[in-house]
């Protein structure tokens, strides 16, 4: 992560989380362009929020769609979220996984 616009976009977000959330929100994993250091000006923020327990993905990103859009609109970035289990974070074998294992940072 090199770029230093990201960390009070990602330390709001996870506050929001945290508060929505609370012991159930495990991690918070950058992902991505913006990650690996290569993104473009206008590349989107990528992260993967892990949960402990069961997960429904749409659920979940209706439940945190308000305050994800408020940070967005403050800060006119477009911040797209993953939201997977604990196990499946750390047992997936998928290519999301994958990449997110490869060069995601937790943040």
């Amino acid at each position: 992560m090199q770029n230093p616009k990201l960390k009070p976009i990602l330390d709001e977000l996870r506050e929001a989380l945290a508060a929505h959330y609370g012991e159930r929100l495990s991690k918070l994993v950058l992902f991505g362009s913006q990650a690996r250091g290569d993104a473009e000006e206008d590349s989107d923020i990528d992260v993967l929020v892990v949960l402990k327990g069961e997960v429904d993905q749409a659920q979940e990103r209706r439940a945190t769609l308000e305050s994800t859009a408020e940070i967005c609109l403050k800060h006119s970035v477009v911040i797209q979220r993953v939201v997977v289990s604990d196990a499946r974070y750390e047992t997936g074998d998928d290519s999301l996984m994958y990449n997110v294992h490869l060069d995601g940072v937790e943040v």
